[in-house]
């Protein structure tokens, strides 16, 4: 007979974290519920529910429901003991490596605790290409300029895409939060022999300008800022170039970078033009949902 205090010990197990053991990643948020594609049966949009406050489940596909142990039970067709038996021995090791959908709920990390990228590996995750695809972005050119970054923080642990710059580092960001990891810096895309240069604020912003001129490389060298504050870093470049092409938000910011790259003397393309009533272009191809 297993002690009652032992299985109410037992059900305060997260199943968030539980589930991302398994290699179970979240799609998205839902009011205070985490959303998953199902892990017990295929499905082509995400129906699997947790309530982490409740910590229970609810599978939509099948109509399973309840708490940690009855998880459990469904996923592996395995008695209630031996449910238990599997949540005590992922208890033990639980409290030195939890899972966060940053987002989901806002964390204080001490200040020095290190941001730790665990793992880089090619765009596979089916949230993060919901993700970009919800961002108008095409499986070719996600796989093509974006990585899957699994990192830790303190002693939470989490994904997104990355985009990588120059130096190695990473602009990091999924549908809840966005950060970037040192070094901060440019991402250059090289074409040899151009005359023209393509200046982009975000790597969002790129990629949705692949998506708008139907294209999956840039015709002329390419940089993304990925900061407007990388501007000064560019500048002495810029000169280079007989015209430089342009594209960042239709905000005050944007403006003043216009102003800035105007009085080096080069000519300027203002590729706002493409989208006059957007914040930028990715706001356009999504229809002003980002």
């Amino acid at each position: 007979m297993i002690p009652q205090q032992t299985i109410e010990s037992i059900k305060q197990v997260s199943i968030v974290n539980y589930l991302y053991s398994l290699g179970v990643m979240p799609v998205k948020l839902s009011g205070v519920r985490v959303v998953y594609f199902s892990p017990k049966n295929d499905e082509r949009n995400a129906s699997f529910f947790v309530h982490p406050k409740e910590n229970t489940f609810h599978d939509f596909t099948s109509g399973e429901r309840g708490d940690i142990i009855r998880l459990v039970r469904y996923l592996t067709n395995c008695t209630f003991i031996e449910a238990v038996d599997i949540l005590q021995k992922f208890a033990s090791i639980e409290q030195t490596a939890t899972f966060s959908f940053i987002g989901q709920n806002p964390v204080s990390t001490p200040k020095e605790s290190k941001f730790i990228i665990t793992s880089v590996t090619p765009l596979k995750s089916k949230g993060l290409f919901k993700y970009v695809h919800d961002r108008c972005i095409s499986t070719t050119l996600a796989t093509k300029y974006l990585k899957e970054i699994h990192y830790r923080r303190g002693n939470k642990r989490a994904f997104a895409v990355g985009f990588e710059n120059d130096k190695g580092g990473f602009e990091i960001r999924n549908p809840y939060w966005k950060s970037s990891t040192s070094p901060k810096w440019i991402t250059t895309f090289p074409v040899s022999n151009s005359n023209t240069l393509n200046l982009f604020e975000g790597f969002f912003d790129f990629l949705s300008s692949c998506c708008f001129f139907g294209i999956t490389e840039p015709r002329n060298t390419t940089v993304v800022l990925n900061s407007l504050s990388n501007l000064n870093h560019v500048l002495e470049g810029i000169k280079s170039y007989k015209q430089v092409n342009i594209y960042f938000d239709n905000d005050n910011a944007g403006l003043s970078a216009k102003s800035v790259i105007t009085e080096t003397g080069v000519k300027v393309f203002d590729g706002s033009k493409y989208y006059p009533n957007h914040k930028d272009f990715n706001n356009l191809i999504t229809g002003g949902e980002y």
